[in-house]
Parts: C-alpha cells; structure tokens; sequence
C-alpha cells in the first residue's frame, strides 16, 4: 500500500506534527509514503511547531522528534516530489498537512486539483488536515453535500488578534469550504475532531493529528481493530 502525502512550499508554512503524526501511524503500519510539495524540495516548517525550538507550542511531541533525529527521514523533507512531477495513480491514498501554507499555495492550485480530481474518481482515499483541507475546495464539484471539518474560522480569528491582521492569510478552510458547497463542522477551539465521510475524512487541527492518521488508516485497509461490546 502506497500513499501520497502533499505539503506547502511556503517558507515556514507546514505544521510538522500534521506530517509527521500521520507518516508514523501509517509507516508503522507497513505502509509506503512519498512527499510531494508545491514547488518540490525542501520543506519549511513553523518553528513554533518544532518541538526543539524554545518557544515551541510543540515542545512534548516525541513523535515528530523522532522524526527529526532519524537522518533518513530527516533527509525526506528535503527532497519532496513536485506537485508537477506527481503521477497520482500509483497511490493508494493522499494525505494533505496543514499550517498556513495550504491556505497560500495548495488553494486555488491547478496541480492540486488535477490529483485530487483522480483520487475522488478513483474512489480512492482521500485526507486532509487543518488548513491543508482548504486544498479539497478546488473541487467544488467533489465536496458539494459532504461534511468536512478543517481549521475554523474561530481558531483562525485567534491568530488574526495575534498577529494583528484581518485577514493574515488570503482564504481561510471554513469559508472556502462552505462557499464550495462542504458541510463544515468544528469542535471548540483548539478542540479535536476528525470526520469521516465515506472515503473523505478530515481533522481540525494539530491536536486532531494521530486520531485523523488512525482514521485515514482505517479507511485505507477497510476495517478497525476497534470493537465495541
């Protein structure tokens, strides 16, 4: 089994744990990954997501410093494939990771669309998380009727009194979602949730990483291991 993982070129755009959550309970998990980015090459990441920087808002995430200390998958996030380069078909599943590049290079993006366009037509899996779920607004068509989640706009505004700029970003994931015909729903602020819908499934945010990597499995392989008496 092979999947598709898609981040941000942006400088300081992509939320690690939201590649690195989902890379560790899928390739654990046996199954085979590649990285694909925007413009290709090396990725970018916030630093408040790194959990070695000092003001990190990441500093307990072991999984993503692991990632970081192993030099072999340290190595993927410099050598990402481009989305140009990028045969959608040899893929099982695509994954696409959050931070505030999505919102800037992934929508609107021809590239983006035309994998997209082969996963839903394939009906194959299709995942998305945080700002990164604003990519799938590229398809009206495919996430009309659909219910989604992805970074809300409440969490946003927090960022926009923050940094003191309405907006910060060109297109925020709740209303594009809603304006592309998606139902969009949200846990409270910096809450968890993940939302499955048939083969689409989609997470909040950072927080919602693993149970969206968990979810994103399950519906690859077809079943749970969970059972409820």
């Amino acid at each position: 089994m092979k999947v598709l993982f898609i981040s941000t070129s942006v400088e300081e755009g992509l939320w690690l744990a939201e590649l690195t959550h989902p890379y560790w309970n899928l390739s654990e998990r046996h199954v085979e990954i590649d990285i694909a980015s925007t413009k290709g090459g090396k990725l970018s990441w916030i630093r408040i997501s790194d959990p070695y920087d000092p003001n990190s808002q990441e500093a307990n995430d072991i999984v993503s410093k692991g990632f970081l200390s192993d030099k072999a998958l340290h190595a993927k996030l410099q050598t990402t494939l481009s989305l140009a380069d990028v045969n959608p078909t040899k893929y099982d599943g695509i994954h696409v990771a959050g931070g505030i590049g999505p919102a800037i290079d992934l929508y609107p993006n021809s590239d983006m669309a035309r994998i997209l366009e082969h996963f839903f037509a394939a009906g194959k899996i299709v995942g998305a998380i945080c700002h990164g779920t604003i990519a799938l607004a590229n398809l009206s068509d495919r996430i009309k009727g659909r219910q989604v989640t992805g970074y809300s706009l409440a969490e946003d505004e927090v960022w926009e009194k923050i940094l003191n700029k309405k907006p910060f970003l060109p297109n925020y994931p709740q209303p594009t979602l809603e304006k592309a015909g998606a139902i969009y729903s949200s846990a409270p602020i910096d809450g968890l949730r993940v939302v499955v819908d048939g083969k689409l499934v989609t997470g909040q945010n950072q927080w919602s990483a693993s149970e969206y990597a968990l979810q994103l499995y399950h519906l690859l392989t077809g079943s749970t291991p969970v059972v409820f008496a």
